[in-house]
């Protein structure tokens, strides 16, 4: 169990799978460095897969009001702050990512 904690660690570490790094080790496959991936607050990544749900459900609720023909102000509005949630959504996702 010790040597497995000490492979994950290392692997964390290198950024890779722990599977990769002895693919590697072994030289089953040629070295890749890969950039890391970034380490994010758990709590952001909770709270954007809720908007993103709240968002698909607005989406979802815009199509079928277009689809039923109903281009009203009410759906244009939602259209357009659905936009600009996404755009704002986008900019909190990459400033996240600049950390």
């Amino acid at each position: 169990m010790a040597e497995k904690a000490e492979l994950r660690a290392k692997a964390e570490a290198a950024g890779l799978p722990a599977a990769t790094l002895l693919r590697e080790a072994l030289g089953l496959t040629e070295a890749r460095r890969r950039k890391p991936i970034p380490r994010v607050d758990p709590a952001l990544v909770l709270a954007v897969g809720r908007i993103g749900g709240n968002l698909n459900q607005i989406a979802r609720w815009l199509n079928r009001a277009m689809m039923a023909g109903r281009t009203d102000l009410d759906a244009l509005t939602v259209a357009r702050r659905l936009l600009t949630i996404e755009r704002q959504l986008a900019q909190i996702v990459e400033a996240a990512r600049r950390c």
